[in-house]
């Protein structure tokens, strides 16, 4: 296919239990002048073996079969293969819930004439399949950039948000697209949105399926770390370009120090390795530190000063301190907050039981009842009498020995069996000296289950169960 609509690029890696979603909400768009680029990265399951399948049924996916080089560079393989007029990147694991998405995505770049058109992501928990959260903040409507350095660094930095132009990311050639290293396409994104004139398309089109052991919630380790930290260094190097003012440090600083730390916070990952912290002391020594006390974030100012100013070691200590500090308070912030799920919970069952015995009680409930269901109460008092008359003529009922064994029904002169048919055998009282309702019912649980006086029961489905 030549010069389609829409490039979509699909890096693809051991994903056989959510490629065939992500491929049907590709192909089956109503916009069909598209290709799909699946560049396989050298996968080990049987992801290759399903896009041969479907590259059999469908001439607009293109294979490009390589050995695992990670999902930066796998990105820039699949871009440098494309030919459409506009790029969509996709993750292999995630859908369009729209099928519409491609469609209304060209209308609105072309109508604005951009070079890339932002949409909004719903990250979803593929195991419970809860919504985490939805992108929805982007303020600007058409056409905007991004020289407002209070914006560059507010947004999630995904490169699956965003409609690009061919065009657009053609003028350049220093795409920033690394080999094996995590968090690649976030210096990609500050490159992007500091070129680019950017429209905002508040549709909520994407998927970002989170599942366990994928690369977003894998725990961290050392070697993220230093992933890490080429990151930020590489971001700082993108967007100190474009501004060079105390109010960009500012903001920067900031985003280094939430981006680091947290990054220690998520998985309580304790510093053990010094050469961890060398490599932090070398990256804080790489940036403009001359105006560090003018920074209104403290925490982000103490930070950066102890590691400028620390030996290695007691820098190791101090952050290891922050980490246990900050660690403590999020569990305990956990736990808090689970206690008052539990009590908000309990609070609200108490607020229905009440309003359902309020209910129960009042007389337009008893009128409706009457009126819905007129021969309820016939058929009550004829189960009522039918009861009775059972009991009365077993002969294991023996009202003498119900009134000696019970003073207060004696006192209250009322009848035996009706007072045992309607509360006595609740309240674990027994009609004579042969039948013991207790045991009975211990001895049988579906005569507890069926709510039905143990003596009945038992002259009626017991006494020829025996």
């Amino acid at each position: 296919m030549n010069n389609p609509k829409i490039s979509v690029i699909l890096p693809v890696y051991n994903v056989e239990k959510y490629l065939v979603d992500c491929l049907d909400s590709v192909l089956n768009q109503t916009l069909r002048d598209i290709e799909v680029i699946c560049v396989n990265d050298g996968s080990t399951d049987n992801s290759l073996s399903i896009l041969n399948d479907y590259a059999s049924k469908d001439e607009r996916i293109k294979i490009i079969d390589k050995e695992n080089e990670g999902l930066g560079y796998t990105r820039k393989v699949g871009l440098d293969n494309a030919t459409g007029k506009y790029i969509l990147f996709i993750d292999s694991d995630d859908y369009y819930s729209e099928l519409t998405a491609f469609e209304e995505l060209y209308d609105y770049i072309e109508k604005l004439k951009s070079d890339i058109v932002i949409f909004d992501v719903i990250k979803k928990d593929d195991s419970t399949k809860n919504i985490i959260y939805i992108t929805d903040s982007y303020n600007e409507d058409v056409n905007f950039t991004y020289r407002d350095v209070e914006n560059i660094f507010e947004h999630i930095a995904l490169s699956t948000q965003k409609l690009y132009s061919r065009s657009f990311l053609s003028k350049y050639d220093d795409w920033y697209f690394p080999k094996k290293i995590k968090f690649e396409d976030v210096p990609f994104h500050y490159q992007v949105i500091t070129r680019a004139k950017i429209s905002y398309f508040k549709r909520y089109f994407y998927v970002w399926r989170v599942r366990k052991n994928s690369i977003s919630t894998k725990k961290f380790s050392y070697r993220d770390i230093f992933d890490n930290l080429i990151v930020i260094k590489k971001i700082y190097e993108i967007t100190r370009n474009i501004v060079s003012n105390l109010e960009f440090l500012d903001y920067f600083y900031q985003f280094f120090y939430i981006r680091l730390f947290d990054f220690f916070i998520r998985d309580s990952l304790y510093i053990k390795d010094i050469d961890v912290i060398r490599q932090i002391i070398e990256t804080i020594k790489s940036f403009d530190t001359s105006n560090l006390f003018d920074l209104k974030n403290r925490e982000a100012y103490f930070f950066i000063q102890a590691g400028l100013r620390m030996t290695p070691e007691n820098y190791m200590e101090y952050l290891n301190r922050k980490i246990l500090r900050y660690s403590n308070k999020v569990r305990d912030n956990i736990v808090k907050n689970l206690d008052n799920a539990i009590k908000d919970r309990d609070k609200q069952i108490l607020i229905k039981k009440q309003a359902i015995k309020r209910l129960q009680n009042s007389w337009s409930y008893r009128i409706g009842r009457l009126i819905t269901y007129p021969l309820s109460i016939p058929l009550e008092l004829y189960k009522y009498i039918r009861d009775y008359n059972l009991i009365k003529n077993s002969g294991l009922f023996d009202s003498e020995y119900y009134l000696t064994n019970n003073e207060d029904i004696k006192k209250a002169k009322v009848d035996p069996i009706k007072h045992y048919l309607k509360f006595g055998w609740k309240e674990g009282r027994n009609p004579s000296a042969k039948f013991d309702g207790n045991k009975y019912l211990n001895k049988i649980p579906d005569a507890i289950v069926s709510g039905i006086c143990p003596l009945v029961h038992y002259i009626k489905i017991g006494k020829d169960e025996k």
